[in-house]
C-alpha cells in the first residue's frame, strides 16, 4: 500500500522530491532545463524557480496551465486565474499526469514553457533543493533587439544552483 501511495504521486513526507523538464517551446536549438523541486513545493515557488534556469528577470506576468485551468499570482488580477499558491507540485504533477503543465512568461513575447514530470525521488538528507540537474542551450536573451543582436548569456550551472537555493 505504502509502495502505491509513493507511485500516485503523494508526499508521504517532506522529504519526497520531483524532477521537472522545463522546455521553451519553438526554441532552435533546443533549450530546457532539469530541475529537482519539493513535491510539497507551489506552482508560485516552481514560477520563482524557472526564472533562475531561464535567466529571466520576473518583471512580467506570468500564469500556469495545469488541465485547462490557470493559475498565476493573485496581486495580478488576472481573469479566470486561481491562486498559484495553492496548488502543490504533488497536484499538478501527479505520477499519472499525460499533459504538460504550460507556463507562460511575458504575455507580449510570449516565452512559452511546456514542464513534464519525469521522475520523483526521495530527498537525501540535507540535500538543496531546487537544483538544476540537466540543461541544454544557454539562456535566451529576454530583451532582445533585432537592431542591436546580441549573444545568448552562457547557462552556468554553479551559478544556477547557488541562486535558486537562496
Amino acid at each position: 500500500a505504502v509502495a502505491a501511495l509513493a507511485e500516485s504521486g503523494a508526499a508521504l513526507t517532506a522529504a519526497q522530491g520531483v524532477d521537472l523538464k522545463v522546455t521553451l517551446w519553438r526554441s532552435s536549438p533546443s533549450l530546457w532545463r532539469t530541475v529537482r523541486m519539493p513535491l510539497a513545493a507551489t506552482l508560485g515557488d516552481l514560477h520563482r524557480a524557472i526564472q533562475v534556469l531561464f535567466g529571466w528577470d520576473g518583471d512580467h506576468l506570468h500564469a500556469f496551465t495545469v488541465v485547462g485551468s490557470s493559475y498565476s499570482d493573485p496581486l495580478f488580477d488576472l481573469e479566470e486565474t486561481a491562486d498559484e499558491e495553492a496548488v502543490r507540485l504533488r497536484d499538478a504533477f501527479p505520477a499519472s499526469a499525460r499533459k504538460p503543465v504550460r507556463y507562460e512568461y511575458d504575455f507580449g513575447a510570449g516565452w512559452v514553457h511546456e514542464v513534464t514530470r519525469t521522475g520523483s525521488s526521495r530527498l537525501a538528507l540535507g540535500e538543496a533543493v531546487p537544483r538544476c540537474l540537466s540543461f541544454s542551450g544557454d539562456n535566451p536573451l529576454e530583451y532582445w533587439n533585432e537592431n542591436e543582436p546580441a549573444d545568448p548569456e552562457p547557462f552556468d550551472m554553479a551559478k544556477v544552483n547557488a541562486t535558486l537555493v537562496n
